[in-house]
């Protein structure tokens, strides 16, 4: 997504950007999940740098994972309710749902800001500070936003000022997801956390 993408989506609702993305992508090439609750391999974009995401996850969290999903209606899994995305646009979904989760939403949990916090930031991170994955799947989706840092940093700015009043969540942005695998350092990432602490 460039910048001046984002120009002309940032005012839609959370379901109008699904709608935005289903009409710019389609929609799932399958049901996400087989009747069995197994993922059907078949739903991979990946070699278009594109992720599935479920339009439902402004009701339930982690969708994707077989003991989350079985908790809810099997026809959040249809191809109708997948929205592909590549990795910004993903990020800025789930900032949507920050804004503006379901009414519906299910009990206790906070939809939207794991995907964001735990997931795609992290990742995002170390991309922009200079980490390339040694899967080729990865580095498809990550080959698709790496000329877009500017749509990153206007995100992380709605993002922030979203969650202004609290502190925890803001810091929460400031981290690695390769670290945890020994294959990439946080402090390779200090240069970029300095260019988001501004925003």
């Amino acid at each position: 997504m460039k910048l001046s993408e984002y120009n002309k989506v940032e005012k839609l609702t959370y379901s109008e950007y699904c709608d935005y993305l289903q009409n710019k992508y389609g929609i799932g090439l399958c049901d996400y999940m087989r009747p069995s609750w197994t993922k059907n391999p078949k739903i991979s974009r990946t070699k278009e740098g594109l992720y599935a995401h479920h339009k439902y996850e402004d009701h339930a969290i982690m969708l994707s994972n077989p003991a989350f999903a079985m908790q809810n209606p099997y026809e959040w899994q249809k191809k109708e309710n997948i929205v592909y995305c590549n990795l910004l646009e993903h990020l800025y979904l789930h900032i949507l749902i920050c804004e503006n989760p379901s009414e519906e939403k299910n009990e206790n949990e906070k939809v939207g800001l794991g995907g964001v916090l735990n997931f795609i930031v992290p990742e995002l991170n170390d991309v922009y500070s200079g980490w390339v994955s040694k899967q080729a799947w990865q580095n498809n989706c990550h080959n698709v936003i790496i000329d877009d840092k500017d749509v990153y940093m206007a995100l992380l700015k709605r993002f922030k000022n979203l969650y202004d009043n609290n502190p925890f969540i803001v810091n929460n942005l400031y981290c690695s997801w390769n670290e945890q695998f020994g294959i990439w350092s946080n402090d390779n990432n200090s240069k970029l956390y300095e260019e988001i602490a501004q925003l």
